[in-house]
């Protein structure tokens, strides 16, 4: 699989893409996505990417289900990738159709300082 997804703490999860980014490895991580997140609070979104290097040709990439029905239960999302993605896993991710407040990163610790810190 070349996506995984973990709680890291209560309202934190984190997802780790490695490699080619298949439709099939995706929906399964959203199915996972909607059975941790109860919704009873809003949740942080970590996203390790720095080893991703694009996306399968098959799937329907244009489905964006799980954002119409999760984005209302999470605040932030975090992105931890190289310089030759940044743009496209912002414009993937819908940055500019979410609820969420989105970030690219180029290092783990200053995108875990930003989701820890207070609030928009």
């Amino acid at each position: 699989m070349s996506i995984t997804f973990t709680r890291k703490s209560e309202n934190l999860f984190v997802i780790h893409i490695k490699g080619i980014l298949a439709f099939e490895d995706l929906k399964e991580v959203e199915n996972k996505a909607r059975a941790e997140i109860d919704g009873s609070q809003k949740v942080n979104l970590l996203i390790l990417a720095e080893q991703f290097s694009g996306w399968g040709k098959k799937g329907n990439w244009g489905d964006l289900t799980f954002m119409y029905e999760y984005d209302l239960h999470i605040e932030r999302i975090a992105v931890v990738t190289n310089r030759k993605w940044t743009d496209e896993i912002l414009m993937f991710l819908g940055t500019d159709r979410r609820n969420a407040s989105v970030e690219s990163f180029h290092n783990e610790e200053d995108a875990s300082d930003w989701l820890q810190s207070e609030s928009k």
